[in-house]
């Protein structure tokens, strides 16, 4: 296992959509790796935070000066 297949696949693992072989090597390349073990640490947080921020209510206003902000960044430049 590699790192790039570590992290092409960290969601699946987290997932526990992958094949068991396929986890275990996984789980030994990041024993094994202390960037990919941050990796799944960050990972992890990242899916903790998000699940937070699920429930949060952000005011009509603010959503459509987002919208506006993506929308102009967007644009070709003129």
């Amino acid at each position: 296992m590699t790192c790039k297949e570590l992290t092409e696949r960290v969601m699946a693992f987290r997932d526990r959509e992958l094949p068991l072989s396929t986890r275990l090597s996984l789980q030994f390349h990041a024993a094994m790796c202390p960037c990919c073990r941050n990796l799944l640490t960050s990972y992890d947080t990242l899916v903790e935070m998000s699940a937070e921020l699920a429930d949060v209510q952000v005011p009509d206003e603010l959503a459509r000066e987002f919208d506006d902000m993506i929308l102009t960044a967007m644009r070709p430049p003129t």
